[in-house]
């Protein structure tokens, strides 16, 4: 605002200068045309304050000047700007005669300094109103903010992780900042909760194994009334409580690196080699099953290789775990549109309609399960690798028992 009033002042400045100038070679071509009388005439015209002050000199001596000057110029003849009164003098030669005009510049400089005037008032009045705009604009802009500060001070004094407010009555990049947090605060609501839940499970789990260590030595404590029979039962049972509690942390840790690491880096696979692999793993675990492998021939998926076995043989020893000693457990391969499915089918007892909702819940045991060795996350960590290659499991279940099926991601044709 300053800058600019500076220049407008100089700009007008210059061009009241050059208007001067130029009306005071305009007097002189006039009287330079003039001649006698008409000289004469023309000069004692000039009688104001503010008229040109003239003045007609020849051989140095004042012959001719207009009534508002003084008997003599003041100050050098020569051009530029005169001080008493100051006005733009202008020196001009013609024939014999010396002409000097001095154009008074007060009424110029009486408009500046009202032009001053009014655009110091008119600069004072912006900067007043720009600060009284800019503070209600600030306040009109930090309230929002204010809300959704008094929304998540409210979340953090209740402990209660709520949406938070929309601060907006428009859609506009607050109402979005809001969305994003109630966003975020849910996301991590959920996290907490799912952490919360993790533990409480996981100490519920390790309670049964921990209880079983602490009483077997309670009966090592008296080692020198027990027989090594007892001794020996005492030592396996802790070790099999301990490979429990292995078995229990390795899953937990397996399961929440999946679900926090996101979607896998998928390479191209082919389901010969998986499946043969697993079908061997199966056989070893219990050689009673007859694993029948339907011929896959040159399916190939787009999978994380350690992922997929992983998910692939948590399905397929739940079918070993549940199928009945000399069963049969068919893995085939089911290719349809972009996606390629492995359907693994045991010919256990089936599950009951009630737990299917709650197969994939972690630590869920259903009724078919009670008894069985297990962490009871096989599944859940199943279902949660094939999310992760962009997959998921489906399931079919019956009397004549039950059908597990991974569908992952058909490798095109033409993928290297």
């Amino acid at each position: 605002m300053v800058v600019f009033a500076i220049i407008t002042i100089l700009a007008v400045s210059f061009h009241l200068y050059d208007a001067a100038a130029s009306d005071a070679l305009s007097v002189y071509a006039g009287l330079k045309q003039a001649h006698g009388n008409t000289l004469s005439v023309i000069v004692h015209e000039y009688t104001r304050s503010v008229d040109p002050h003239i003045w007609i000199l020849q051989h140095g001596h004042v012959i001719l000047r207009s009534p508002n000057t003084a008997p003599r110029p003041i100050g050098p003849l020569i051009g530029g700007l005169a001080r008493e009164p100051i006005s733009l003098r202008l020196v001009e030669y013609h024939a014999d005669l010396t002409y000097v005009i001095d154009w008074p510049l007060k009424p110029d400089l009486d408009l500046l300094g009202d032009l001053v005037l009014v655009m110091t008032i008119v600069g004072i009045a912006a900067a007043a109103g720009g600060v009284l705009l800019g503070r209600w604009t600030t306040h009109r802009v930090l309230e929002p903010v204010k809300r959704m500060t008094r929304s998540v001070e409210h979340m953090l004094s209740t402990n209660q992780f709520l949406p938070v407010e929309n601060p907006s009555r428009t859609d506009d990049e607050f109402s979005q900042l809001a969305r994003l947090l109630s966003e975020l605060v849910q996301t991590l609501e959920a996290r907490w909760q799912r952490d919360r839940t993790l533990l409480a499970d996981a100490a519920h789990q390790l309670r049964t194994p921990l209880e079983v260590i602490r009483g077997n030595l309670d009966i090592l404590r008296n080692w020198d009334s027990i027989d090594r029979a007892t001794e020996e039962d005492s030592l396996t049972a802790m070790d099999r409580a301990v490979s429990e509690m292995i078995t229990l942390v390795g899953d937990l840790l397996t399961l929440e690196h999946v679900r926090n690491e996101g979607p896998a880096q998928l390479q191209k696979y082919s389901l010969r080699t998986l499946l043969e692999d697993a079908s061997e793993d199966a056989r070893a675990l219990n050689p009673s099953l007859h694993i029948l492998l339907h011929d896959p021939g040159q399916a190939a998926v787009l999978i994380h290789e350690p992922f997929a076995r992983r998910a692939l043989w948590a399905v397929l020893e739940n079918a070993v775990k549940y199928s009945p000693d000399g069963g049969t457990i068919e893995i085939t391969v089911l290719p349809q549109g972009e996606r390629c499915g492995i359907a693994i089918r045991d010919h256990g007892p089936g599950i009951p309609e009630e737990d299917i909702p709650h197969i994939f819940t972690r630590f869920y045991r259903g009724q078919n399960g009670r008894g069985k060795s297990g962490t009871g996350l096989g599944l859940s960590i199943a279902e949660a690798l094939m999310r992760s290659q962009k997959g998921y499991i489906t399931l079919e279940t019956g009397e004549e028992g039950t059908t597990f099926t991974l569908w992952f991601l058909r490798a095109p044709a033409s993928s290297t």
